[in-house]
């Protein structure tokens, strides 16, 4: 007769013991692999061997073997108790102390091999959740955190036992600490917190501390604060947030921490702390005797981009120190996102109160003609960096647009298709987007006005991947005008008819138009080249900003080879003054600047140029700008048009080897 032994309960503290103390092994090594545990024998009398209290003995001594760091000891005896057929209710303990001992050898294949033992021999026994948390632990080691965490998320749902659901959690935030998904880490040690006692708790709560002080930086704080706007540890993020600011000289972002921090903490710890900060900050800002103000979306879905802008402006006031004699600016922040009902008022009290000479922003078109309104009310100059609305100024005196816009493109790939490149006929396939209507638009019109012929124009539905139905229309608008379509015999891309059959034939397109324009994103762009080189339309490519991407030109086929697109900025261009500024961007903000932080740093160095000539007042910035045709901008010596938008060069880059080089 088989039966369990009495003493279950404490050989389970056994295994929690040694398990506990095998986990504090090092890094995996893998050593020369123990031979395989053999199976119990069967006793000869047929019936099971009961267990005695020499076998338990036997396991509490391994146990503490392992528990005094001597696992090689604890192997050979467990070793000879599996070979020696031990009873059936101790085994699984066995295998268990067993791959204990091999992870504390650091021999990972055994331990897995014990584990796995236990796992198929006794699926239903106790020790199984342990053995996981083993398992994950073992492949953690070997640095296969993508096996080790399914395993614990498997232990969390199906777990019964607190202690282990604790511990899973407690590894899954240390994984993904190790792995840098620090949100996830986060969240699983808030899950184990609730399954603390005592102790536990304030030690959980120290290691997401130690995590958010130690470990993270800017953005990832930053992603902390937004994930817990009202309970910790976004507390916690906002205040080393304000730290990091406070400590680097950055102002404007000190403040907009600041506010923030009170509006969602007013009885937090630090609030009076952050208070006290909060008026020195202001006091600092008054301190100045010039100010701009930058109004964007400094949180949601478009913070990045708003950061990207705020990025190139702090480095345009950087950059007006480096002489010595430029004046002071200080630069005031606002958050279009924060409070939002309340938003307009505040920016009517910053305007009004703080009377900044220059107000950069907003980041998109729909929000520039309240914004407008506001700066004709006040008479300070409002400049966009990245909305690309068609003629701002009909929205106020005060308007002006660094921004790279739909017109400013379709010029500059019209220009080169009709005058460098004596392109007369041009095919159109543009996406079935805003964006895409408006370009391809404004490109037809570009060059109908140059004497050039748009032989067909086609839209497609962006995300598409099967352009056959697409490039099917343009082909027929084609063959109406100007395309030819040539019968070839005994084509050699087919096999040779057999001696009797016929002759084999293909219908050879020629197109009419020596190009094809498409206003579309990169990725619409690779597979429609592809599909247009196999439907014999290898002509010239030509496209817009859309195509700036990095994997862009490394990831497509050759049929993009030689195409050419257009953008307000090209980071690699040979020009000097960009080469200048993408260095001192990557050196202070350590990345690539886009084109959100050019125009952000062409919109603030003209308000700084400005007030450097002698402009101190928003009617005599706003008349600068308007009078002025050599303003610094990063692509060269431009003026504002009479519309309100920046002359500003548009760079020409071909898709050349596998890279983007300039063509000018």
């Amino acid at each position: 007769m088989v039966f369990r032994s009495a003493s279950r309960a404490p050989q389970l503290r056994v295994c929690g013991v040694a398990l506990a103390v095998a986990f504090l092994a090092g890094l995996v090594t893998f050593g020369e692999a123990a031979p395989a545990p053999k199976s119990p024998p069967t006793p000869r009398s047929g019936q099971a061997k009961s267990p005695t209290g020499a076998d338990q003995a036997t396991l509490d001594q391994a146990k503490r073997l392992i528990d005094s760091d001597q696992p090689e000891g604890a192997a050979v005896m467990l070793r000879h108790f599996i070979e020696g057929g031990p009873p059936p209710e101790l085994l699984d303990d066995a295998y268990l102390l067993m791959a204990a001992s091999m992870f504390g050898m650091k021999e990972q294949a055994e331990t897995i091999r014990y584990i796995n033992q236990l796992l198929g021999e006794f699926p239903t026994s106790e020790l199984v959740d342990r053995a996981k948390l083993l398992l994950a632990r073992t492949h953690a080691r070997a640095g296969n955190l993508d096996l080790a965490l399914p395993l614990l998320s498997e232990i969390r749902s199906l777990s019964s036992d607190p202690n282990t659901k604790r511990e899973a959690l407690r590894l899954t935030g240390e994984f993904q600490a190790q792995k840098k998904d620090f949100l996830r880490a986060i969240q699983a040690w808030l899950d184990e917190i609730p399954l603390d006692a005592g102790e536990q708790v304030r030690e959980t709560e120290g290691q997401i501390r130690e995590l958010v002080n130690e470990k993270l930086d800017v953005p990832a704080l930053t992603r902390v604060r937004d994930a817990y706007p009202k309970t910790f540890p976004g507390d916690l993020a906002s205040i080393k947030l304000i730290e990091l600011h406070n400590a680097a000289g950055e102002d404007h972002l000190v403040e907009r921490d600041l506010r923030l921090f009170l509006t969602r903490f007013p009885n937090h710890p630090y609030a009076a702390k952050a208070a006290d900060l909060q008026m020195i900050v202001r006091t600092k800002f008054k301190s100045h005797p010039y100010s701009i103000a930058a109004i964007f979306p400094m949180s949601g879905k478009l913070a990045p981009f708003g950061t990207e802008v705020l990025n190139g402006i702090q480095l345009a006031l950087e950059r007006s120190k480096d002489g010595g004699d430029a004046p002071s600016v200080g630069l005031i922040v606002k958050d279009t996102e924060s409070e939002r009902a309340a938003f307009l008022d505040e920016l009517s009290t910053v305007l009004m109160d703080d009377r900044p000479l220059a107000v950069i922003g907003p980041l998109l078109s729909k929000n520039l003609p309240v914004m407008a309104e506001l700066a004709e009310r006040t008479r300070i100059p409002l400049i966009t960096p990245s909305a690309t609305v068609t003629n701002p100024r009909r929205l106020g005196n005060y308007v002006f647009s660094t921004a790279l816009t739909y017109g400013h493109q379709a010029k500059r790939v019209a220009d080169y298709a009709i005058r460098d490149q004596h392109y007369k006929r041009l095919a159109i396939l543009y996406p079935d987007t805003a964006y895409g209507r408006e370009l391809t638009r404004l490109f037809a019109q570009e060059i109908r006005q140059q004497d050039g012929e748009i032989i067909a124009t086609e839209a497609y539905k962006e995300g598409d991947t099967d352009f056959r139905a697409v490039i099917a229309k343009l082909k027929a608008e084609d063959l109406k005008k100007y395309g030819l379509e040539v019968p070839i015999e005994n084509d050699p891309a087919k096999p040779a008819p057999k001696q009797g059959g016929k002759k084999t034939k293909r219908i050879l397109y020629s197109p009419g138009f020596d190009a094809v324009f498409i206003p579309g994103r990169s990725l619409d762009v690779g597979l429609l080249a592809a599909q247009l080189a196999f439907y014999d339309m290898a002509v010239p490519l030509l496209g817009a900003n859309g195509w700036n991407t990095p994997d862009f030109a490394r990831v497509a086929d050759r049929s993009i080879e030689g195409s050419v697109f257009v953008d307000g900025f090209f980071a690699d261009s040979t020009s000097p003054v960009v080469q200048e500024f993408v260095e001192r961007y990557r050196k202070r903000f350590q990345a690539t600047p886009s084109l959100f932080a050019a125009q952000g740093y062409d919109a603030a160095r003209l308000a700084v140029e400005a007030i450097k000539r002698g402009a101190t007042t928003g009617e005599a910035i706003r008349d600068y700008l308007m009078m002025q045709h050599d303003l610094p901008a990063l692509s060269g010596p431009s003026g504002f048009s009479p519309d309100g938008t920046l002359n500003r060069r548009v760079f020409l880059i071909q898709v050349k080897q596998g890279k983007f080089v300039p063509l000018d």
